[in-house]
């Protein structure tokens, strides 16, 4: 007489999936404490009131304190907490002012390559774009340092 053994009681059920699919629920359910739209154009909106009001200094247009995109990401990086993002924002324009961000060029990017202060990266960033990297050691604007190129030591 043979034993019966049944296949399907010697097999467990597979686990719940885990990873993406745990974090994607996770985003959701803290998602919904997010303003509306109608309530975002208001907090954008109060930001830029803010932003006149107590610094008329910064620029304005893309990437200053009238750019609504800019705006809203940061309102969301603070959790709409309008103090927090008007403090934050502001200290980036003007971070992007001090270093001239805007001024930034296809060609002062190759003079940085051509002089070995900055090289291509052989992987590209998530959104498929070349990625370069500066190489801070060798960022001296008005000095130059030949024992440190790397083209020269390895």
């Amino acid at each position: 007489m043979a034993a019966s053994c049944s296949f399907r009681s010697a097999v467990r059920a597979p686990p719940p999936p885990r990873g993406l699919a745990g974090a994607r629920r996770a985003v959701r359910c803290c998602s919904s404490a997010a303003p509306t739209g109608a309530s975002t154009s208001k907090l954008v909106l109060e930001v830029k009131e803010r932003l006149e009001r107590e610094h008329p200094g910064l620029p304005t247009g893309r990437s200053g304190r009238d750019d609504d995109e800019m705006i809203l990401w940061f309102l969301k990086d603070r959790k709409f907490a309008v103090d927090e993002a008007v403090s934050k924002l502001a200290k980036a324009i003007k971070w992007r002012q001090d270093f001239r961000v805007s001024e930034l060029s296809e060609e002062s990017v190759k003079g940085l390559y051509q002089t070995g202060k900055a090289y291509v990266h052989h992987s590209f960033d998530i959104n498929g774009r070349p990625v370069l990297v500066v190489v801070a050691a060798k960022h001296f604007p008005s000095v130059s340092f030949p024992h440190l190129n790397f083209k020269t030591r390895f």
